[in-house]
């Protein structure tokens, strides 16, 4: 047999007096107003109104407390509901503080359904009132809700793109690179002067990012090309690479950086991780709405290569995934998986609005 103290209907019944004594306060005074207007036209004694107004407006508000319409469905049936209850129980209430018999009630019968009425419309007038600056502070609170995870959207936004320029020029890149110009200059000058010239072209693509918000993915190819030519010639046959973006798609807008970080990613976790290297691929189509591009890596696949990544949830693919979330929301996608009979394919998949 359940507790008593632990009904619903008990608890019900418990909540509607939990109410703070700055609400009691108001509640009086907004009764007390009500038995003034209602003293102009009576000849009794104040304190005749000034009790009905008290019961009505107390026993109405504790009624709507129980019920508490605020965040339910209904909730304006719910409070007509809860007034007429409490205005009836108000009515009762009043007759037992002044002594009324059921003679009295019976002989004045019109009197006592008006001054319910007036209880009525009053108490509903007020609480419509209450329930709509609810929803208005409810409204404003979304808002502001909405706006501090607008807020939050951009920081992180800032964040990684920080997090992803400071990565665009990699020292170790570039100190490898040009430890590799020094030599062959020393034994192969042609192939030095080569090398020489794709580092420059990188770094030609890549500095005007570090200051730019906003790109194409053909400058985001032409980045991962010249950064492909650069590995190529420090890995020579272990590193093979194809570019199969159509022209149509060069103008398409695109963030920055996002293409060179799942290249660095693929050769890094992918091949770096087999003695015979492989091939990295990058591919670009649109899809209605959307454009998808992948990255696809010959390498050892998400089980082994790229498990030093988290099977893709290291710093620089969560990186991907933040500025993703931060510049499209859910409007964009983040896949990982991996490719018979091995290797990886990352692609990214974001909006295309209408020119």
């Amino acid at each position: 047999m359940p507790s008593l103290t632990r009904s619903p209907s008990l608890a019900a019944l418990r909540r509607g007096l939990s109410v703070s004594w700055l609400t009691v306060v108001l509640i009086a005074a907004i009764n007390t107003g009500i038995a003034g207007l209602l003293w102009i036209d009576d000849p009794r004694p104040f304190w005749h109104p000034f009790i009905t107004a008290q019961c009505m407006g107390f026993s109405i508000a504790y009624c709507v407390n129980v019920a508490s319409p605020w965040e339910k469905r209904r909730p304006v049936a719910r409070l007509v509901l809860a007034v007429l209850v409490g205005a009836v129980a108000g009515m009762l209430l009043t007759s037992l503080l002044k002594g009324y018999t059921l003679a009295d009630v019976r002989e004045r019968s019109g009197t006592f359904a008006l001054t319910v009425m007036t209880g009525f419309t009053t108490g509903l007038f007020v609480s419509l009132f209450f329930l709509l600056k609810f929803r208005e502070s409810r409204a404003e609170s979304a808002l502001l809700k909405a706006e501090a995870e607008r807020h939050l959207l951009s920081k992180q936004a800032i964040e990684s793109e920080l997090k992803l320029m400071q990565a665009q020029v990699e020292p170790h890149f570039l100190f490898n690179t040009l430890a590799s110009v020094q030599y062959l200059t020393e034994t192969n000058p042609p192939e030095a002067s080569r090398l020489l010239g794709h580092l420059l072209h990188y770094l030609r693509a890549a500095v005007p990012q570090l200051r730019s918000s906003a790109t194409t993915l053909g400058k985001e190819v032409d980045l991962a090309g010249a950064y492909l030519n650069v590995l190529k010639m420090r890995m020579g046959a272990r590193l093979a690479f194809e570019i199969d973006v159509p022209p149509a798609l060069a103008n398409v807008p695109f963030p920055p950086v996002l293409l060179i970080s799942l290249v660095e990613n693929a050769i890094e976790h992918g091949l770096d991780a087999r003695a015979e290297g492989g091939t990295v691929r990058i591919h670009a189509e649109r899809n209605n709405g959307s454009v998808a591009v992948s990255v696809t890596d010959t390498g050892s696949g998400l089980a082994h290569g790229h498990s030093s990544a988290g099977n893709g949830r290291g710093l620089g693919l969560a990186n991907v995934r933040e500025r993703l979330a931060a510049l499209y929301g859910t409007r964009a996608r983040f896949t990982l998986e991996d490719v018979a009979p091995h290797g990886a394919r990352a692609t990214i998949e974001i909006p295309v609005e209408p020119a």
